[in-house]
C-alpha cells in the first residue's frame, strides 16, 4: 500500500511538472534541451558537430554583420544549431556497428528514448502508475567473449556478436513468438556496445517478476541451442588450440622450436571445452521498479520544486537501468557458478582473461592437491588408530602375563 502512495505522488509529480514545463518552455528551456542532446552524443561525433557549428558561426557573422541586420546571424545560428544536434542526435539512436543491412539494429540510446517518450506518456495523460509495470529494460551481457578474442581474431567476433544481433531480431525465433504472439510482449532489440545488449519490453499487461524471470531463461535456452553461435568458434581446431593455449611470444617461440610430434602432442593437451555453446546474464526491470527505487533511494524528490520533468524522468530511467544491470550481474554469477559444476572446463574458458583462466586453473590443482593431502591425513590418522588399538591390546597381553609370572 505504502509503494501503491509513493507512485500515486510520483505521477501526480510528473503530470504538473510536464504542464509547468509546456507553460514556461522559453528559449533557455530549449538551450537546454539542445545541450542536453548534444552531451548524449559519441565523443568523435560530438566534436564533428562542435566543429560544424563554429564553421557555420563564421560563415553567418561574416554574411550578415550586426549594423545591417542587427541579431540575424545568431538567430540564425541558433535556428540551424537546433535542427543539426537533434538530427545528429536521432541519427545515433539508430546507429550501431552491429546492424546488417538486413538486420539493422538500434543503439541502447534509441531504446532509452523510446522508455522516457513512454513515461512521458503516461504523466501528461496521467494515467495509473500501474501502467509503468508494462514497460521494462532488459539487460544482457554475453559470456566468453573476451574468451573468443584469445583464440580467433576481432573480425570473427564482430561476426559473432552481428550474428547474436540477428538472433535477438529475428522474429520467427522461438522466444519472439512465445512473447509477442502468446503473451503480446513488443520487444526492440538493442545494441548497447561491446558485447552487450538490451531489449525494449512493451507489454499489454504488467510484468510480473516470475514472467520476467522465465522470458530471461527462455533466451537463456534457445541461445545455448543455437548451432549457428556455436559455430563460430571450434575447440578442436588446431589454431584455436594455439592462440588458446600461447598468450606470450617466448611460449609461442619455444612452440615453433617443438618436432612436428611435440606440437601435436602439445596442442593435443590442451584443456578446452568439448563444444562452444552462448550464454549470458540476463536482467530486467519496470519502469515502476526504477520509479520506487528512485524514491527508496533519495535521487527523487517528492517536495515542491526539487524538481524538472526532465530530472524527474531521467531519474527513474536510470534507475530502472541501474537496477537491470544489477539484476543482469546476479545472474552472470549465477550461470558462471553453475558452469562450475555443469561445464568446469567451460566455465574456465569463458572468464575475462587468460590471466583469471590460469588463475583458475592453479586454483583447481592446490584444491586437488589439497583434497589428496586430507585423504592422505584421514588415512594416516586411521592408521594411527588402528595402532594405537593394536598397542592397547599387546599392552593389555603383557600385563595379564606379568600378573601371570608374578
Amino acid at each position: 500500500r505504502h509503494e501503491a502512495e509513493i507512485a500515486v505522488q510520483v505521477m501526480h509529480l510528473l503530470h504538473d511538472l510536464e504542464k509547468n514545463a509546456r507553460l514556461t518552455a522559453d528559449a533557455s528551456y530549449q538551450e537546454r534541451m539542445i545541450e542536453r542532446l548534444r552531451a548524449q552524443l559519441p565523443d568523435k561525433m560530438r566534436r564533428l558537430l562542435d566543429m560544424h557549428l563554429r564553421v557555420t558561426d563564421r560563415r553567418l557573422r561574416k554574411r550578415y554583420s550586426e549594423d545591417q541586420f542587427g541579431d540575424k546571424a545568431q538567430r540564425m545560428y541558433k535556428a540551424i544549431r537546433s535542427k543539426t544536434t537533434r538530427d545528429v542526435h536521432a541519427e545515433n539512436l539508430y546507429d550501431s556497428i552491429l546492424s546488417t543491412p538486413e538486420f539493422p539494429i538500434h543503439s541502447k540510446a534509441y531504446g532509452i528514448s523510446l522508455l522516457t517518450r513512454h513515461l512521458a506518456t503516461a504523466a501528461i495523460d496521467h494515467v495509473s502508475p500501474d501502467v509503468l509495470k508494462t514497460y521494462a529494460l532488459a539487460s544482457v551481457d554475453m559470456n566468453g567473449v573476451k574468451g573468443m578474442v584469445d583464440c580467433t581474431t576481432y573480425e570473427n567476433v564482430t561476426h559473432y556478436l552481428q550474428a547474436m544481433s540477428q538472433f535477438l531480431l529475428d522474429r520467427n525465433g522461438e522466444t519472439c513468438r512465445w512473447l509477442e504472439g502468446e503473451q503480446k510482449i513488443k520487444v526492440t532489440p538493442l545494441a548497447a556496445g561491446g558485447d552487450e545488449f538490451a531489449l525494449v519490453l512493451d507489454a499489454e499487461g504488467p510484468l510480473s517478476p516470475a514472467l520476467m524471470e522465465e522470458i530471461g531463461l527462455r533466451y537463456q535456452q534457445e541461445m545455448a541451442n543455437s548451432q549457428h553461435l556455436s559455430d563460430f568458434l571450434d575447440f578442436q581446431s588446431r589454431d584455436v588450440r594455439f592462440e588458446y593455449s600461447l598468450p606470450t611470444e617466448e611460449q609461442r617461440m619455444a612452440f615453433h622450436k617443438m618436432t612436428n610430434a611435440e606440437k601435436d602432442t602439445y596442442l593435443s593437451g590442451v584443456r578446452l571445452p568439448g563444444k562452444y555453446y552462448a550464454t549470458c546474464g540476463f536482467g530486467v526491470a519496470t519502469l515502476y521498479e526504477g520509479l520506487q527505487r528512485a524514491v527508496a533511494r533519495g535521487s527523487l524528490s517528492l517536495r515542491p520544486g526539487k524538481e524538472t520533468f526532465d530530472s524527474a524522468r531521467f531519474t527513474i530511467i536510470r534507475h530502472m537501468k541501474e537496477l537491470a544491470d544489477a539484476r543482469e550481474a546476479d545472474d552472470k554469477d549465477r550461470v558462471k557458478k553453475g558452469l562450475q559444476f555443469s561445464d568446469p572446463e567451460f566455465g574456465r574458458f569463458i572468464m575475462r582473461t587468460m590471466e583469471g583462466r590460469e588463475l583458475d586453473l592453479r586454483l583447481r590443482d592446490m584444491q586437488a592437491q589439497l583434497s589428496q593431502e586430507k585423504t592422505r591425513r584421514q588415512q594416516a590418522e586411521r592408521d594411527l588408530d588402528a595402532l594405537q588399538v593394536l598397542c592397547n591390546e599387546k599392552n593389555a597381553q603383557i600385563e595379564e602375563l606379568l600378573k601371570k609370572c608374578a
